[in-house]
């Protein structure tokens, strides 16, 4: 009986849904095969497999166990290989390829921090660096769907940036700031980049450190890259990274990144999306009566915005109300997005304001946290740069981009 690579994963057996020309789908189908002692087929199929994909490490792995299987049993995984950290980062790559290809229990399943998203948002990127997966949702009437996803690979230290050089990946909620095309990138980062607004407000508050946290793609000899092989940054095969890339919108694009995710059911998502709805719409609500005591209750004893505190804050805030007669206050192109490792919210939306003295159009973001008496209340208020409108996508991928990524 065939006892080579992938023994130390029989307890995962589940079926497999049905395999596209994707080349994850194709190891996982030659693994199938393993598994059911085809291993005929699992030779041709891993063949076909590394015609088009040669430099598929996982691949060529099973393949020298498939090949050695003809002549003896194996008794090990990777017979043949040195107990190498090569050879153990492998395993757990197609462990984790494995896990998420079988009977998917998230497939109809809503990430606790995707609450709101209006219709500008079209898509949001979700990564679980737990299972070393990324997730695109589309935004289709408020509700996201799960459209694709793909394997990834984090910071060698793994999850949780602190300080600069640490070689982990942040946790936290990011947007897209810009793109980098690959003829403008060192080959180690592949195709094209999509930097990180890292650090963030948050991070800033946590005294974190750090930058050039992107999303980018693999060097021109590899395929992928192990779970755990880069500075930082969330990285993607290049075709994958492409794929990716269609779904981007620079400025406006969520890039959610914790190190495993909450997955919820439609019926627990609308519940958890109408706790945060109505969290946000209170403190709209009570800015709008000028009642200015109970605005001020929305904010943090800690609140800061990097000019005032609370104090500062509530005495602006109390000024400013007296010489005013009337307000009208309108948020649009609103997001409310949950930190997935923290008690924290990040909501974004374009504010327009007018009243008796003043009008302004501004892009707001706030930070909200649950504070130990279990209220939500906001930390951090500030502008942020104007959001590109949903009908501006990233530049189209040049044609010497996509040739390297073949």
């Amino acid at each position: 009986m065939f006892q080579g690579l992938f023994f130390i994963i029989v307890g995962l057996l589940l079926p497999l849904m049905a395999y596209a020309e994707h080349p994850e789908q194709r190891l996982l189908a030659a693994l199938q095969s393993v598994q059911q002692g085809q291993m005929q087929q699992a030779e041709s199929q891993l063949q076909s497999l590394l015609a088009s994909e040669p430099q598929f490490r996982a691949a060529n792995l099973l393949y020298a166990d498939v090949l050695k299987a003809k002549s003896r049993p194996l008794q090990q995984p990777g017979m043949g290989m040195a107990q190498s950290d090569e050879l153990k980062s492998l395993l757990s790559e197609i462990q984790l390829r494995w896990q998420a290809s079988g009977a998917d229990v998230t497939a109809d399943k809503i990430p606790a921090a995707l609450g709101k998203l209006d219709e500008n948002y079209q898509h949001a990127i979700v990564v679980d660096l737990k299972q070393s997966r990324l997730y695109v949702f589309a935004n289709k009437a408020g509700q996201p769907q799960r459209i694709a996803d793909y394997f990834v690979s984090m910071g060698r230290a793994g999850a949780e940036k602190t300080r600069s050089g640490d070689l982990r990946t942040p946790l936290g909620v990011y947007f897209v700031q810009s793109y980098m095309p690959g003829s403008e990138l060192d080959d180690k980062y592949g195709v094209a980049a999509y930097p990180l607004n890292y650090p963030n407000v948050w991070d800033e508050r946590h005294g974190r450190t750090g930058h050039g946290i992107w999303l980018h793609g693999t060097d021109s000899g590899t395929y992928n890259r192990p779970p755990l092989a880069s500075e930082g940054c969330v990285v993607l095969p290049n075709k994958d990274l492409l794929s990716v890339g269609q779904y981007i919108a620079l400025g406006q694009t969520p890039v959610i990144i914790g190190n495993g995710i909450e997955w919820l059911d439609i019926a627990q998502w609308q519940a958890h999306q109408q706790t945060s709805n109505a969290m946000f719409d209170q403190w709209l609500a009570d800015w709008r009566s000028l009642n200015t005591e109970n605005y001020l209750q929305h904010y943090s004893p800690d609140f800061n915005d990097g000019k005032k505190n609370f104090r500062q804050w509530s005495e602006y805030k109390q000024r400013v109300a007296q010489g005013k007669t009337f307000i009208d206050v309108n948020v649009k192109y609103v997001s409310l997005l949950m930190h997935p490792n923290e008690q924290v919210m990040v909501a974004t939306y374009l504010q327009e304001y007018s009243s008796n003295n003043f009008s302004s159009q501004t892009w707001k973001r706030q930070y909200w946290q649950k504070e130990n008496d279990g209220v939500w209340r906001i930390i951090h208020e500030g502008g942020v740069p104007p959001q590109i409108q949903p009908t501006t996508r990233l530049a189209k991928t040049t044609a010497v981009e996509m040739q390297r990524a073949n």
